[in-house]
């Protein structure tokens, strides 16, 4: 332990009383050998091929020598005020040129006003693998392209500090821009303008100086705190001190409630990764906040302490003056649980979670300077030797200091948020920063079914347990739920151990165990289960698959604040289809029954359905995890509807992997499952306003069509190939292209012609059978029509087709693009071909019948054969059989061939519509049916 000073005090007169610039000079000399004592202390925690670095730090920004690191050009700004490099740092600088030789230059003026090194690297919780912000302060009249050379080097000398095994972190600060409150990064995590006031007072309090001017800071005096501008101002006019000598990052006058706000928030969102760590500055925040707007600062303190004369390094080192507050804040009994885990954070930040120093020497001036703080503030005995077996957490040790983290972090979060409503008037709603660091803490502390948590305290796990337990049990209401324990236990052996965790499903509690980091190669986990048939190795690949596909997911994703811009959605997902169930399908003999349906989804004739249960485990940009389960064929489909609905666009055929471990027809049903999961993304993973695409399947007994509604992907099932096929004759809003599964409606030509389908097309297609021509219509917006026609001719049968298609066009408002083509379906082999019909040479008008069908609403309509007409009004119900009649007498030779609608001229209610926008061609073709079917019953043709 450094021996504690006692100097004379000094008191700096207010103005209008006596100031000594000898005072002056004697509190600058203070500050600056106290910073030489904490760069000597730094130093020793360093390796020594580290060392260089601060000895070389100044000299590096004072020239531009080539051979020395970081040189960009002879030109990159350069220059302290008042720097003369020691003997030993040329002695360094020799080791990079030999032929260096250091010259002092007269400046005409010098560029880098000051360098300081910023946070934790000035206190006792310093290690070799800490990292180091540095404050590099420039002129403010720096140029751009100034400025980016500046950059460049600090860069570069960054890069040569990585070869050392350090990292570092400069920040160009321009103090007018910083003192004006503009927004500067004064911190490698933080914004100056979001924690302006209480970043500054972090740095007051844990700034280390290297070279270059003073801070002003320094020499206003505890009493006139508040009127620092004045004071500063009063010194400078009066020429106490010189501007050269200074450098003024403003006062802590006036810090706004807003940023007490913002900076609790900012420390609960670091608490989540790294609690220990954050949870003093955390309470400090809090304990800021009680004081508002008297706040105590913690860096007027430590200036008390040096203008006073009474101050040792360890006295005021960062860390202890933040603990001293706080054992003096939290001092009643109802903050004893509090003030524990301040201990214990603080026993953390000084020892860390396991004594890896290498050095004894320094680990013993740890140790002893947290016997002298316990010893100081009379710590239970016990606590001391408690807190240091924290190198024998285990899980359960996790967890319980979890729990109590959170609640800490919950507590703090509800004071803030009190602080808010009596404090700030102003809407924080328009802060970014605010915005994302609640979007993140809502992330973390809110909690929902198949969410997994990760606890805050996995890093403190020294110990990686051997064994555990997956036990399957009952909960309330008997429902089956699952549990996990350290080392063997089973069902019958539960009373004698506590869970560590509780679960719906077996994949939620494996992925707990995954996240929190208790997995490993060597680990023996055991299964007890009622419902669950899963052998020991189905088990060990089960794990290793989730944890490949967490581990390598998490590490991807690299958060950090400005990822929470974006919307939670989920980027990836893992399916297990069966875990610990087998598909049905084997005989009494125990073999399996074979079929040449081969769908896992719909197999042999039975039309069986392979899929039992699906397990989903999903990762979010925002790095959350769930899990879910569902089960049977319409589970996977919601699973897959699911992810579709809420991925992160674009979705892509790797954010999606299916897995099956089963004995039996594993990679069947997987490779089944992702193909499904492939054809969904090549047709709906770009929505477009202009088409509304349907993906058909057989699915068990029944059929299941995916389809978009109002930009969301949906599915729906039903029973029989009829109502399948009634389905493709439904009008769409828009058009339409259907995808039938090579598994559905085999020995059909839908599929094949559906494949051709043209949006602003009416395709025509045939095909000659045993007992007639076979039509098939597909209209401009994708909707089936058929109709099969015994022993007609192919030419006539189009020509009438086309004569309607060509009337019906013309009346309605269609687009004027509208095509039609023709196409003729040939088998063995099995070929799709265009077609054009045959057009007579001689139309004779007197023997073709143009059937025109017109009305006024439903109940009225009128048949016009040529001029002839056949209404309601005149022949009433007998209007049909009217017309059918004279249509027979009409045929010459008498034959009683089919009879075709030429037009259509109705009201659109008599088509069931009510706007003329939804009219498309399959409407009129239906109608068209209809009123074939009643003339042709009645004539019996």
């Amino acid at each position: 332990m450094v021996e504690k000073k006692h100097l004379t005090p000094i008191r700096l007169g207010s103005p209008g009383e006596d100031i000594s610039k000898k005072d002056l000079l004697a509190i600058l000399q203070r500050f600056k050998n106290l910073h030489l004592l904490q760069q000597k202390r730094i130093q020793s925690f360093l390796q020594p091929r580290q060392r260089v670095f601060l000895e070389l730090l100044p000299l590096l920004f004072h020239q531009n020598v080539p051979l020395l690191p970081g040189f960009i050009s002879s030109e990159t700004p350069a220059g302290i005020l008042d720097y003369s490099p020691t003997r030993q740092v040329l002695l360094h600088a020799a080791q990079f040129s030999r032929s260096y030789q250091y010259k002092t230059r007269a400046l005409a003026n010098h560029p880098i006003l000051g360098l300081f090194l910023m946070g934790s690297v000035g206190s006792i919780a310093f290690t070799k693998t800490s990292d180091m912000d540095i404050w590099l302060c420039h002129d403010p009249a720096l140029p751009p392209s100034a400025l980016e050379e500046l950059q460049q080097k600090a860069t570069a000398i960054e890069e040569w500090a990585m070869s050392l095994d350090l990292e570092v972190h400069f920040f160009l600060i321009d103090h007018e821009k910083f003192k004006s409150g503009q927004d500067i990064p004064i911190s490698d995590e933080s914004s100056g303008k979001t924690q302006h006031y209480l970043l500054l007072e972090e740095f007051y309090r844990t700034a280390v100086y290297i070279a270059g001017r003073s801070p002003a800071w320094w020499l206003v005096p505890p009493q006139e705190e508040h009127h620092h501008t004045g004071y500063i101002s009063h010194l400078l006019d009066n020429k106490f001190i010189s501007e050269l000598e200074v450098i003024d990052f403003g006062s802590l006058e006036n810090a706004p409630p807003e940023e007490f706000i913002t900076v609790t928030l900012w420390h609960i969102y670091k608490a989540i990764g790294s609690p220990h760590k954050s949870l003093l500055k955390l309470m400090l925040m809090e304990c800021y906040a009680s004081e508002y707007p008297n706040t105590q600062w913690l860096c007027s303190e430590m200036k008390k302490a040096v203008h006073g004369g009474e101050f040792s390094l360890e006295d005021l080192d960062p860390y202890l003056l933040i603990y001293q507050k706080l054992e003096n804040y939290l001092s009643s009994p109802a903050n004893r649980a509090r003030l524990e885990l301040i201990r214990h954070s603080l026993y953390i930040k000084i020892m860390g979670f396991a004594n890896t120093e290498q050095d004894p020497q320094k680990q013993l001036y740890r140790t002893e300077f947290i016997k002298h703080i316990a010893h100081r503030w009379q710590w239970p005995e016990t606590l001391l030797p408690e807190i240091s077996r924290q190198q024998s957490w285990n899980i359960l040790k996790a967890t319980r200091e979890h729990d109590i983290i959170l609640r800490h972090l919950a507590g703090c979060y509800r004071m803030i948020l009190n602080f808010a409503g009596q404090h700030v008037q102003s809407n924080l709603k328009d802060n970014e920063d605010l915005k994302l660091i609640g979007r993140k803490l809502h992330s973390f502390l809110d909690k929902k079914p198949g969410k997994i948590e990760f606890i805050t305290t996995r890093s403190a796990l020294q110990i990686k347990e051997q064994e555990l337990s997956l036990v399957e049990t009952s909960f309330a209401d008997n429902q089956s739920g699952w549990s996990l324990y350290l080392g063997h236990v089973t069902a019958d052996n539960l009373a004698e151990q506590s869970p560590i965790k509780n679960t719906w499903s077996l994949i939620e509690l494996l992925a707990w165990i995954i996240v929190n980091g208790l997995y490993h190669k060597k680990l023996k986990l055991n299964l007890d289960s009622k419902t669950l048939s899963l052998s020991t190795n189905e088990l060990q690949t089960t794990t290793e698959q989730l944890h490949d596909f967490i581990s390598s997911r998490l590490d991807k994703l690299h958060l950090d604040l400005p990822s929470y811009k974006q919307p939670n959605q989920c980027q990836s997902s893992l399916l297990f289809i069966n875990i610990g169930t087998e598909p049905e399908g084997e005989r009494n003999d125990g073999r399996l029954v074979m079929s040449e349906r081969y769908d896992p989804f719909s197999y042999g004739k039975s039309r069986q359905s392979f899929v039992q249960s699906v397990n989903r485990v999903s990762i979010s940009n925002w790095g959350e995890v769930t899990a879910s389960r569902a089960h049977g064929l319409d589970g996977l489909f919601d699973t897959f509807t699911d992810i579709f609905n809420n991925h992160r666009p674009p979705i892509a055929e790797s954010d999606v992997k299916v897995i099956c471990n089963t004995s039996a027809r594993a990679n069947s049903i997987s490779q089944r499952a992702q193909s499904v999961f492939q054809t969904l993304i090549s047709w709906f993973g770009q929505s477009s306003p202009d088409e509304s695409p349907r993906y058909i399947l057989a699915g068990a007994k029944d059929y299941y069509i995916f389809q978009r509604k109002n930009r969301t992907l949906h599915y729906r099932s039903i029973g029989t190939r009829q109502e399948l096929l009634n389905e493709l004759s439904q009008a769409q809003g828009v058009f339409s292209p259907t995808h039938i599964d090579p598994f559905c409606l085999e020995e059909s030509e839908i599929p094949e012609l559906l494949k051709l389908n043209k949006a602003n097309t009416i395709q025509v297609f045939h095909t000659a059978t045993k007992t007639g021509i076979q039509l098939y219509l597909l209209d401009e917006k994708g909707a089936l029509f058929r109709q099969h026609y015994p022993s007609a001719k192919i030419d006539g049968l189009l020509r009438r087709y086309q004569h309607f298609l060509d009337n019906i066009l013309n009346r309605y408002f269609f687009d004027d693009s509208l095509l039609i083509e023709h196409y003729k379906i040939r088998h063995n082999p099995s070929t799709i071909l265009k077609y054009t019909p045959s057009v007579p040479n001689r139309i004779n008008l007197t023997r073709e019948l143009d059937i025109r069908v017109s009305g006024e609403h439903s109940a009225s309509y009128t048949l016009y054969c040529n001029e002839k007409e056949f209404s309601t009004l005149t022949y009433g119900k007998r209007a049909l059989s009217a017309a059918a009649e004279y249509i027979l007498e009409f045929r010459q030779s008498n034959q009683r061939y089919p009879i075709h609608i030429s037009d259509i001229d109705v009201p659109l209610a008599n088509l069931g519509l009510e706007n003329a926008s939804e009219l498309q061609t399959i409407h009129l073709l239906k109608y068209k049916q209809k009123i074939e079917n009643r003339l042709n019953s009645i004539s019996g043709t």
